[in-house]
């Protein structure tokens, strides 16, 4: 099933436009879930008269929370379907790529995009001064995911329940561009699709985007950027942590190897212990001066450590279970 979220704020004279359009688009199962901001234009009543006409149509009135992320994700954590999708209310978002977009997802992809950034797509008419800036704010976005998209800050878009449920804990659902946070999160090579986006001009209503918008979407580069930096160092020190413990492992491992009938064989370890006692009994050595170099089924071979005021010697001697009197190594 489909569940499409659409966070709105003053958005009511644009729903019921958009709902006429879905009606005739929506023939997959489906929710549609309004997430309002207690607009001030009311658009959480207007969705609530909808219900009569979609009875689809689920409704959120957030009082005393704002943001479009943190609207989306309560839209998902209110969802019901497998595959979740995020669009805008404001009609400018074509919903005929639903179908694509939710295809996409119900053929594989963890997240599927409508992109305006690809052959197909487009920004419409916008001014030169904010097509620049968004293909500037678009490609420093873009390089900061370990998932990569043309157009990370597209509000439209749609992503598999398993993959959200992954990320969910993870997300800091702050300021306007979600979808941004979602890239961050998802797990690098997870699969991305992307569909052209002819971004419309909105009928009714006025953007959202002014500056306070603008330091909010700064601040999350910022905080993802400081992010990944983080996981790309943590990710060498686990190299490092890595290659440090393959040398230790391969220092250690012969020895260890030589040793392997202490960890292994009871009746062994008994007559180490046993013989070496003996040994030092006999010739009035310390314990603690034997040092075990390797042990065989009917011997134990160790080095005899003789301390001096100079420098330590050692000398290397097997020692039979069956007798207390050291043979020095024959290699």
């Amino acid at each position: 099933m489909l569940s499409l979220i659409l966070p709105t704020f003053n958005e009511s004279k644009n729903l019921p436009e958009l709902m006429a359009v879905l009606k005739g688009v929506l023939q997959m199962p489906h929710e549609i879930i309004v997430v309002d901001d207690n607009s001030p234009d009311e658009t959480w009543r207007v969705a609530e008269e909808l219900k009569t006409q979609y009875p689809t149509i689920r409704v959120l009135r957030r009082i005393g929370r704002r943001g479009l992320s943190s609207a989306v994700t309560e839209g998902f954590a209110m969802a019901h379907g497998d595959v979740l999708m995020v669009m805008d209310a404001d009609l400018q978002h074509d919903p005929n790529l639903i179908v694509k977009l939710y295809d996409a997802v119900q053929n594989g992809a963890a997240i599927a995009v409508a992109s305006r950034y690809i052959e197909g797509g487009s920004v419409g008419d916008w001014v030169t001064g904010r097509r620049l800036l968004s293909k500037t704010a678009t490609w420093l976005a873009s390089s900061l995911p370990p998932v990569h998209s043309s157009d990370p800050m597209s509000g439209f878009f749609a992503l598999n329940r398993a993959s959200y449920n992954l990320i969910a804990p993870h997300l800091r659902p702050t300021g306007f561009k979600i979808l941004l946070e979602v890239l961050s999160c998802l797990p690098a090579g997870s699969t991305i699709a992307e569909v052209p986006l002819h971004f419309a001009f909105r009928k009714h209503g006025e953007s959202k985007l002014n500056m306070w918008v603008e330091m909010q979407f700064v601040l999350q580069l910022l905080r993802i950027a400081a992010k990944r930096v983080w996981q790309i160092l943590m990710r060498r020190v686990w190299i490092f942590f890595l290659l440090v413990a393959c040398v230790l492992l391969l220092t250690f491992l012969p020895h260890v190897w030589r040793l392997r009938l202490l960890y292994t064989d009871a009746a062994v370890r008994s007559s180490v212990q046993k013989t070496m006692q003996a040994a030092a009994d006999t010739h009035g050595w310390l314990l603690s001066d034997l040092i075990v170099d390797e042990v065989f089924p009917d011997r134990v071979r160790v080095l005899h450590r003789t301390v001096n005021r100079g420098t330590d010697t050692s000398e290397c001697m097997d020692l039979s279970y069956n007798t207390s009197s050291p043979v020095p190594c024959a290699d």
